[in-house]
């Protein structure tokens, strides 16, 4: 008896043995036993939220996650700026300072649930060996600081995450495909912008020429929703980017902007008032307008000439408004008429090129143009006497 339960032990101590042989896998580098190239280790996500009710937030955000579960790591990496609150003035000049933050990523959808505004994770399909180096390249980029000058155009935040992706990649390329050839970031704008009517009055006397490049390529891939759109078509080695319906991280909507006040109604008010003026002849009107049209001018005219702000350069509406109307203004009986034809060559060519689909300015600009342009053609003796004898 004792000799069958000493064989049975035996062949249980066989059996048992080799689980205890295997070698437990050490990291060569540093020693542990974390698997740092399996798939799971790192996950890569691109994190959108909804546009905001603020200027500066009706594009949307986006930016790049980084987890790694067996470090319980979680964090966001997003380009920000210092805030404008308070500090329009060196926003126009140009001296804000924008850098990548390291955030937890409960605090930052923390943030965008007190403003009601929605997150969505789409997760990234990489090689992990490209998710490592994307992580080493963001905390490099963290460590710099955050001394950089504020450039939408050139470290936006679509367009950061752009260029970090490309640089992980190395020798790797992304695949893209569908993008549009014949629209312009200005056009792109107006289609985003069509709930924040002051914002794109606005930022259309700001955005110079950068505003009219056409986006063909992924460098320019300026907005969330475009980046999440190219991405989702856009391919590394043959596999898609983005191939997973969105992960809902915070419930939310798009804060519009519902002002009844719009710049549309503004500029009609204005182009009624030029018009009615012609009745009533009240020369503080036309100071009103002169004043107006002079001061806008010459903010454009500090924005191209001295700011530091980016995107300021050449811009269409520097046609019509601008300081010399007002230097000029002793002598405007003899500069009246061609100013005025000059004036309406511009509107016709703006509003051809809205009726054709790509965008220069907004009607409301063209409107107080035709407003300005009734104020200045009242100066001409010739135009004076002959609306005299129309109205009379």
């Amino acid at each position: 008896m004792h000799k069958i339960l000493l064989f049975l032990f035996a062949v249980l101590i066989a059996s048992i043995l080799p689980a205890f042989a295997e070698e437990q896998y050490v990291d060569p580098v540093f020693g542990d036993t974390i698997d740092r190239t399996a798939e799971d280790f790192v996950t890569v996500s691109l994190l959108v939220a909804d546009p905001g009710a603020a200027s500066y937030s009706v594009f949307g955000h986006a930016c790049l996650r980084m987890q790694c579960p067996a470090f319980d790591m979680d964090y966001c990496f997003s380009y920000e700026s210092e805030s404008v609150k308070n500090r329009i003035g060196d926003y126009l000049a140009g001296n804000l300072k924008m850098g990548l933050f390291a955030v937890p990523v409960r605090d930052y959808c923390d943030g965008y649930r007190e403003e009601g505004r929605g997150v969505y994770e789409y997760i990234l399909n990489l090689p992990p060996q490209v998710e490592q180096e994307l992580w080493r390249i963001l905390d490099e980029r963290v460590a710099e600081g955050h001394e950089l000058p504020y450039d939408y155009f050139k470290r936006g935040c679509t367009i950061t995450c752009v260029n970090f992706l490309h640089e992980a990649l190395g020798n790797k390329k992304v695949t893209y495909s569908g993008l549009t050839t014949d629209i312009t970031t200005r056009d792109y704008a107006r289609a985003y912008m069509k709930n924040y009517p002051w914002t794109w009055f606005t930022w259309n006397f700001i955005c110079g020429r950068e505003g009219d490049v056409l986006l063909p390529e992924a460098q320019q891939l300026l907005f969330p929703a475009e980046l999440v759109k190219a991405w989702q078509s856009a391919t590394i080695d043959g596999n898609l980017i983005i191939s997973q319906e969105p992960v809902v991280l915070v419930e939310g909507a798009p804060q519009w902007d519902d002002s009844w006040f719009t710049p549309m109604l503004l500029a009609w008010f204005i182009l009624c008032l030029s018009i009615a003026n012609i009745f009533w002849n009240k020369p503080y009107c036309d100071w009103l307008m002169l004043l107006a049209q002079t001061v806008v001018g010459a903010a454009m005219m500090y924005l191209i000439c001295f700011s530091n702000l980016c995107c300021t350069s050449w811009n269409w509406l520097l046609i019509p408004f601008n300081p010399l109307p007002a230097i000029f203004w002793y002598w405007r009986k003899d500069w009246a008429l061609p100013y005025v034809a000059a004036m309406m060559m511009w509107c016709a060519a703006m509003a051809a090129n809205l009726l054709w689909g790509h965008v220069l300015v907004d009607w409301s600009h063209i409107l107080l143009v035709l407003a300005w342009s009734l104020v200045v053609l009242k100066q001409s003796p010739w135009a004076r006497t002959l609306l005299m004898r129309k109205i009379g």
